[in-house]
């Protein structure tokens, strides 16, 4: 292998980013021999068989892209998405592609086989799950749907890793010109929470695949969802666990009879069955004080049965 040329790299992001980008690969031996793209280990091809195998033989994926802001993270995973949803004759939706955790549980519930869904990186900060709990929360979803051959594409700013994903990528930048990502495929056979082993590399033909309708309705959805961050209407967390705390009250009449934590715990893992158990338990601490505002403690209801009587 000839020793890697700078110039070979054509790094396309600002130029103070190329400048670390350059510096980070300088001195990792194992980058050098990745990312040179005249002798580099260029997977590309490999890829794109890959995923055509999986869309064509009905096989899902879970792909996770990690990067920081600007490295092109969602261009590639919209990319990804058009391309699997073009082998599969698929038309693209919008709709596969949530921002808030409402639309991440409701999407998923109603998944079909062949949708490719984008978890989109403002899922993470808006839900302030953090990026464990939005793991196992696509954990369970992949487990629970992958009979149904639903494939799953993560955008996150966190540098952690399980043994979750078919695909682990860390997307490097975007050539805008050329209409490529670049992005680094590690070894999903050896990931862990503080390691991953960088294997190769891909230039994704992003632009021979989007598709323009879908970005002109992400452009849209994208300004929209933002104006409603900055205006303080987008639910916090544990206003989402509000809204499904009554919405379990309001189905299973619980306003009526109090149920015990347990009788809730049940009714929660069968209407939230690809919930994260952490999740579960939190809508069940809110279930546990709802129950106590609305009927108030044990001994209060004897109370209150004893005068009735």
């Amino acid at each position: 292998m000839c020793p890697i040329s700078f110039d070979s790299i054509r790094l396309a992001h600002s130029p103070l980013v190329n400048k670390l980008h350059k510096l980070e690969i300088a001195g990792d031996e194992r980058l050098k021999a990745i990312l040179d793209l005249e002798y580099g280990n260029d997977l590309t091809k490999d890829f794109l068989d890959d995923l055509r195998w999986r869309a064509e033989n009905n096989h899902n994926h879970v792909t996770d892209i990690k990067g920081p802001r600007g490295s092109g993270k969602s261009t590639l995973a919209r990319g990804i998405k058009c391309f699997c949803d073009k082998v599969r004759g698929i038309k693209t939706s919008i709709e596969d592609i949530v921002f808030t955790r409402d639309e991440y549980m409701k999407r998923y519930g109603s998944g079909k086989r062949g949708q490719t869904f984008i978890i989109d990186e403002d899922f993470g900060f808006q839900t302030q799950t953090g990026s464990v709990r939005i793991r196992e929360s696509m954990m369970l979803a992949e487990q629970t749907f992958r009979i149904e051959e639903i494939s799953t594409i993560s955008c996150s700013v966190a540098n952690s890793y399980a043994h979750l994903y078919d695909f682990s990528l860390l997307s490097y930048d975007y050539d805008a010109k050329n209409g490529i990502n670049r992005a680094i495929v590690n070894n999903t056979a050896q990931l862990n929470s503080y390691f991953a082993r960088p294997v190769g590399y891909i230039l994704f033909p992003t632009r021979k695949y989007l598709n323009p309708e879908l970005e002109k309705h992400y452009q849209d959805r994208k300004k929209e969802f933002t104006k409603k961050v900055k205006e303080g209407k987008v639910r916090t967390l544990q206003e989402d666990y509000d809204a499904m705390a009554e919405q379990c009250i309001r189905k299973f009449k619980w306003n009526m009879q109090k149920p015990t934590e347990r009788v809730m715990k049940v009714y929660l893992s069968r209407e939230y069955p690809h919930m994260a158990n952490t999740e579960q338990t939190d809508i069940l601490d809110t279930l546990v004080v709802r129950m106590y505002e609305i009927h108030g403690s044990s001994k209060d209801a004897s109370k209150k049965k004893n005068r009735d009587a």
